[in-house]
């Protein structure tokens, strides 16, 4: 057991130095980029499910209200 989990890990870190070498920055830009759709879908929630205004929604979800606002105009513009 404790011989697949070293292989395991060795495995895992070779693959992110491998990561890391091709594209400088990626992990972070995912990290980003996963952190940024958490809160769009979070906001997409509070508006369509909830019923909040722009400000509730801006102050629940811990984003600027120009966020919010960027996500109604696409939700209007999806119907």
């Amino acid at each position: 057991m404790f011989y697949l989990l070293t292989r395991l890990n060795t495995y895992n870190m070779g693959l992110i130095r491998t990561i890391k070498k091709v594209s400088p920055g990626g992990l972070e830009k995912g990290e980003e980029e996963g952190q940024e759709l958490q809160k769009k879908k979070l906001v997409l929630s509070l508006i369509s499910q909830l019923g909040m205004s722009d400000e509730q929604a801006s102050e629940v979800a811990q984003v600027s209200l120009s966020f919010v606002k960027e996500i109604r105009a696409e939700l209007k513009g999806n119907k």
